[in-house]
């Protein structure tokens, strides 16, 4: 039998001949149980787990960490740092009833469930996509600058070089300037 919520006044109601406490774990098992649904829901929306405001307010903490932990290790390491150092991330899967194993296999699932909450519409504000992003090319508009800057440079001090060498010969006498450069003058 499928149990739907219309059924829930005759559950109690003692028609299955059930009691209050079964009809409360029914409902744990079937709606509040951790399965796929429990993290993530349907098209990238919201699992079950995330109608809980202290879980919430708890992931608000875990990115807060995040931030934290990335000026201390860096970018690329600060994943890695959250999901086997951090106490407030272990307080988070505590506390969402998720199990996560300390392996490399259980590091990999929670990359992709991390990647994917960090995404929620939950937590956008906290989360800005392109940030990292709009500074890395601002680095590599600098570099590129800076080796254009350093070509110029040297070009410049090679054009100034021919430039000093050839009114040298100019301000000698022995040669004399003409519409296709400069010339000997023969004595």
């Amino acid at each position: 039998m499928k149990i739907k919520w219309k059924l829930l006044p005759q559950i109690f109601g003692d028609q299955f001949k059930i009691t209050e406490r079964e009809a409360i774990k029914i409902l744990q098992e079937n709606i509040y149980r951790p399965s796929y649904n429990w993290k993530h829901g349907e098209a990238k929306t919201a699992g079950v787990m995330w109608r809980d405001k202290y879980i919430q307010e708890l992931f608000k903490l875990v990115l807060i960490d995040e931030d934290i932990l990335v000026k201390k290790v860096g970018r690329k390491k600060v994943q890695k740092e959250l999901f086997f150092k951090s106490k407030v991330f272990h307080l988070f899967v505590v506390m969402a009833g998720l199990n996560y194993k300390k392996s490399s296999s259980g590091y990999l699932a929670f990359k992709n469930d991390y990647a994917k909450w960090k995404r929620l519409k939950l937590f956008k504000p906290s989360w800005k996509k392109g940030k990292i992003t709009h500074t890395k090319l601002l680095k590599r508009i600098r570099a590129s600058n800076k080796k254009i800057d350093a070509l110029e440079t040297a070009e410049n001090k090679k054009r100034d070089a021919g430039q000093e060498y050839t009114r040298g010969l100019y301000e000698s006498g022995q040669w004399e300037k003409t519409a296709a450069g400069l010339r000997k003058i023969i004595k």
